[in-house]
């Protein structure tokens, strides 16, 4: 069980380590362990993991990725207080959407995640924004 503010412990500290991930974000046994450690009393559950951690980043990487997309999509004003704000206006636009998304994972991830956050915003995007590498669109 994580709250936002273990969520935020875990983001400081790989905001803090970015540069020993390297361009991929794929961090180190060793910062798994001070994740851990630093998460060895957490605000709700038991200590965490570095396992646990590290399957934890995997989750907001994913995360990170869907609600990017729906940022970045013509159509939808996503916003960190309103989330993706589906309403019936736009629900039919909000079905297509879900069923041509460009990633994979994304076709799980709205259906489960999205749904219950469309409105209200996801309250990490912006620190996973400072973590993730951006990727360049253009003709070359």
């Amino acid at each position: 069980s994580w709250t936002d503010a273990d969520v935020d412990v875990l983001l400081d500290l790989a905001i803090a380590h970015k540069v020993s991930a390297g361009e991929g974000m794929n961090f180190k046994a060793t910062f798994w362990n001070t994740a851990s450690a630093a998460l060895s009393n957490p605000a709700r559950g038991g200590p965490k993991t570095a396992r646990v951690c590290k399957e934890k980043w995997k989750r907001l990487r994913k995360m990170f990725k869907v609600v990017d997309c729906i940022k970045n999509t013509s159509g939808f004003a996503y916003s960190n207080e309103l989330g993706a704000n589906i309403g019936l206006e736009n629900e039919a636009m909000w079905s297509d959407f879900v069923k041509v998304c460009r990633y994979n994972t994304m076709l799980f991830y709205a259906n489960r995640n999205i749904n219950r956050n469309t409105r209200i915003g996801w309250p990490h995007y912006e620190k996973m924004k400072q973590l993730m590498p951006s990727k360049g669109k253009g003709l070359n």
